[in-house]
């Protein structure tokens, strides 16, 4: 059941990320380059099946120009 928990919050993170980043009209490419991240790794991040490092969510909210609890909220957009 823990498990589940994580998976699931890693999924809502995904999506919020993926939201914000499509808000901004960025490809996983342009987002790539603003964040440094490998464009494979951001397309596992917004599916939820990437875990994260504290770092690399510094990098994505720096990236979208937001602060890092906006990637907490249900309704970050």
């Amino acid at each position: 059941m823990e498990n589940e928990i994580y998976k699931t919050e890693l999924l809502k993170l995904g999506k919020r990320i993926r939201a914000l980043r499509k808000a901004r009209n960025k490809t996983q490419v342009d987002f790539e380059l603003d964040c440094k991240i490998n464009h494979g790794d951001i397309s596992r991040i917004e599916n939820g099946q990437k875990n994260l490092e504290f770092y690399t969510i510094v990098k994505l909210a720096v990236a979208l120009q937001v602060k890092i609890s906006d990637l907490f909220k249900e309704d970050a957009e």
